[in-house]
């Protein structure tokens, strides 16, 4: 970690969640393990003193700038859930949960949590759920479609035996 008197490392191990924080610049003042953990090497050795959305650049950055300034800007925390974060160079996307809070001397403070794994399981249940949907429909109408059969069918039965009955009143009148 970076920076003497930084609330990431005052806080140290007690977080459990990347964080990162920004300077009044705009640049990383201090990160802890979480957060250096979740670039490759080579780009974590980058981080101290690079702009904040150098090496992970999150989603919402795009929409309304950096979401440290912003929070700054707005002299508020701010929440943002499921939002996409790319590692710079090509890396993997991730999906996080970001927040973000002003800090009293200028600057802000960054926690993600990467729900990656929890936002894949979820969209392949929901996948699963979607696709089960689909298939009680398609059970249904198969249903309804035979249904109908045997009705017809049934129709047909009793119209021959009626035919019969009349064909055998005929014979033996």
């Amino acid at each position: 970690m970076q920076g003497e008197g930084d609330p990431v490392q005052i806080l140290g191990g007690a977080l459990l969640d990347a964080a990162v924080t920004v300077d009044e610049s705009g640049h990383v003042a201090g990160y802890n393990s979480h957060y250096r953990a979740l670039l490759p090497r080579h780009l974590a050795r980058k981080l101290p003193g690079s702009p904040c959305c150098q090496q992970l650049k999150l989603g919402i950055c795009d929409e309304g700038g950096c979401l440290a300034k912003r929070c700054v800007r707005e002299d508020r925390p701010l929440r943002y859930d499921e939002i996409s974060a790319q590692i710079a160079e090509g890396g993997p996307s991730l999906t996080v949960i970001a927040s973000a809070a002003p800090l009293q001397g200028g600057g802000a403070v960054i926690l993600l949590r990467d729900v990656s794994d929890t936002a894949a399981m979820q969209r392949k249940y929901k996948d699963m759920l979607e696709a089960a949907d689909r298939a009680q429909e398609k059970l249904k109408l198969q249903l309804t479609r035979k249904t109908q059969e045997l009705l017809d069918a049934n129709t047909e039965l009793n119209r021959v035996q009626q035919e019969l009955m009349d064909h055998k009143k005929g014979l033996f009148g």
